[in-house]
């Protein structure tokens, strides 16, 4: 019998296990190269040629080049179509946990660039013949020169705008789902959230102006001076004072825009205005008598009850343009007419904002900057804009018009401020319009119409369900709404025909008493719920809870309420309302225009349905 070397079969054995070992790793190696480093490689690629294009893009602008400004737009949408393109290559990444989240937002941000960069190279090139018109002639341009070119480019495109909608909204349709608060503030020293924030609303704003905004930017260059110049009263709401239509009128400014290029021609406190007003109405008579609230929650200086309405006070109704229509009608008495074509209305909050955009800003030596402040614990601009209100307040006669010269100055620092900011900036004006820090009331009815289409315009609305708008005026409570916080729950109980509602407030100051930023917070309340609801009871009030049975087409329950420095107040009612739900429960809660992004709680028959800040108006439909 022949012997068997047993080493040298253990020895092929193990060779030959080698080999399979050695070919399994290189297969997956193989795997690994084609699924993820090829494709990787040309992500990095194409990422590369986007960026370098990118800048290229920007300094033809810069340049005013268009012919330049056409190839770069176009060079740099192939890059990012070929990022793109390599993307889809990692597909498989979306079954890993967390990282298939990431690359779906980086999917997800890509596809909008994309979709965006085709529907600008589609106008650009349609625009072609118009570049001279345009005022592409290859010189640099100031800031004023690019906004009256933006507005040209504006008009030009509109015709185009149908071809290029569903561009727009696929863009909008990849990035809606991103959850930008996963992603750190800064990394490396780099700004990474807030990019991220300005690039998706960025995209969504886009889109919502090419659908449901199409009307806005259809009359966009006539209201922004095209062809013929337009003015308009800028009034300053102070939110820290909060009033029916989102502050106490403190100053105002009057606005000339010309092919998109704006100048302040007048500028002042509005106590003015009521100085200029009283005194016409000395030698005639004049329809001032002031309104039952303001003659019972805000008397004069003295303590005597007020017997006569002023301009600064006009502002009782919270539908902006019943409150606009209001002082118009006392600004007639001065007998100039109406010298401008509508009402602007913003609060300390766009003032804030945008310098957070342009920089600190410096008015008659005083330096407005968006730092903390420790003498309110609050931006600084914000301090020296509640100053200048106190000093306007008590009328000395040396007080300054700042409004008109910062609101200038602001101006200027935008239009002037580099191309890669205006994202951001277009970002920050949208996003203050949709948080109802600015209001519009125009005279054009067309675009009036086109501006409440977009929500911008403070009008108490109709609605075919549940109602409800919770409006705080601040009745000679000082500055304290700087520092008052609100939790509004609403519970909800429906019993056979029979819808029952708790509203629940709980106010909130923990800061300590100040002389004139921080006292006793006075708040008129009034809760705006649908017609033919009846109030069943109510605790807390200071005052008896009065009914008004028809306001803007709403039942009114009107309070009273006062919160002290480092104190606490709740405020309840409970009402039925008319309003029979089936299958389904329709709610529009909507904000006042200046008030804070107050808490906001719903239950419906016991359960929590909602708990979320009320930043906007909002529509639920809850299945009961």
């Amino acid at each position: 019998m022949p012997l068997t070397n047993l080493n040298r079969i253990n020895t092929f054995r193990l060779s030959k296990r080698s080999n399979k070992g050695f070919k399994r790793i290189s297969v997956i190696l193989l795997i690994l190269t084609v699924a993820l480093v090829l494709p990787s490689i040309f992500i990095y690629l194409g990422l590369k040629e986007t960026s370098s294009h990118a800048k290229s893009l920007i300094n033809a602008y810069k340049e005013q080049n268009f012919d330049q400004l056409t190839k770069e737009l176009s060079a740099t949408k192939m890059g990012l179509q070929k990022a793109n393109l390599a993307l889809n290559f990692l597909f498989w990444l979306k079954v890993i946990p967390i990282a298939g989240g990431y690359y779906s937002d980086v999917k997800g941000f890509t596809g909008a660039g994309v979709e965006e960069l085709i529907a600008l190279d589609w106008i650009l090139n349609n625009l072609s013949g118009s570049k001279a018109e345009l005022g592409f002639d290859g010189h640099p341009k100031t800031g004023p020169d690019r906004v009256t070119q933006v507005v040209k480019l504006l008009d030009k495109s509109l015709p185009y705008l149908d071809k290029v909608q569903s561009n727009f909204e696929k863009a909008a349709d990849d990035v809606k789902n991103i959850d930008v608060n996963k992603y750190p503030e800064t990394f490396q020293g780099k700004t990474i959230r807030k990019n991220l924030e300005v690039a998706k609303n960025f995209i969504i704003g886009s889109s919502i102006a090419v659908t449901s905004g199409r009307n806005a930017l259809m009359v966009a260059p006539q209201a922004l001076g095209i062809p013929t110049p337009k003015n308009y009263l800028l009034l300053f709401q102070n939110d820290k004072e909060i009033r029916a239509t989102g502050g106490f009128m403190t100053a105002y400014a009057t606005l000339t825009i010309n092919n998109g290029q704006v100048s302040a021609t007048t500028s002042d406190d509005i106590y003015r205005l009521d100085e200029k007003l009283l005194n016409v109405c000395l030698t005639k008579v004049c329809p001032l008598t002031p309104p039952a609230p303001i003659v019972k929650y805000l008397p004069e200086m003295s303590g005597k009850a007020r017997s006569a309405w002023s301009m600064r006070d006009s502002n009782l109704s919270p539908d902006v343009p019943t409150s606009a229509k209001q002082f118009e009608k006392m600004y007639e008495l001065l007998d100039e007419g109406l010298p401008f074509d509508g009402i602007i209305f913003i609060d300390t909050q766009v003032v804030e904002n945008l310098i957070e955009v342009t920089g600190p800003i410096d008015v008659y030596g005083t330096k407005y900057s968006a730092e903390m402040d420790k003498r309110c614990s609050c931006p600084n601009v914000i301090y020296e804009l509640e100053n200048y209100a106190e000093i306007a307040a008590k009328g000395e006669k040396d007080r300054k018009a700042v409004l008109g010269v910062l609101m200038q100055q602001i101006l200027a620092k935008s239009v002037g401020a580099d191309v890669e900011k205006l994202p951001q900036l277009i970002e920050t004006i949208a996003l203050l319009a949709n948080n109802k820090h600015v209001m519009f009331y125009m005279h054009d009815p067309k675009l009036q119409e086109a501006l409440a289409s977009l929500n911008w315009t403070g009008e108490i609305k109709n609605y075919n369900g549940d109602f409800l708008h919770i409006n705080d005026s601040n009745f000679a409570g000082g500055k304290s709404n700087l520092y008052v916080t609100q939790t509004v729950t609403q519970e909800i109980n429906i019993k056979n025909t029979e819808t029952r509602k708790k509203i629940t407030i709980e106010y909130k100051n923990d800061q300590p008493f100040g002389v004139w930023l921080n006292g006793i917070n006075r708040d008129y309340v009034r809760f705006y719920v649908p017609a033919g609801s009846k109030l069943i009871s109510s605790k807390g009030s200071e005052v008896a809870v009065t009914t008004i049975e028809d306001d803007l087409g709403k039942t009114v329950f009107e309070a009273f309420v006062q919160v002290r420095p480092q104190n606490t107040r709740k405020l309840e009612i409970e009402y039925t309302i008319p309003y029979q739900p089936k299958g389904e429960y329709k709610l529009l809660i909507q904000k006042q225009p200046g008030a804070k992004d107050f808490e906001y709680k719903i239950k419906l028959q016991g359960s929590q349905k909602m708990d979320f800040k009320l930043d906007t108006d909002r529509e639920f439909e809850f299945k009961i």
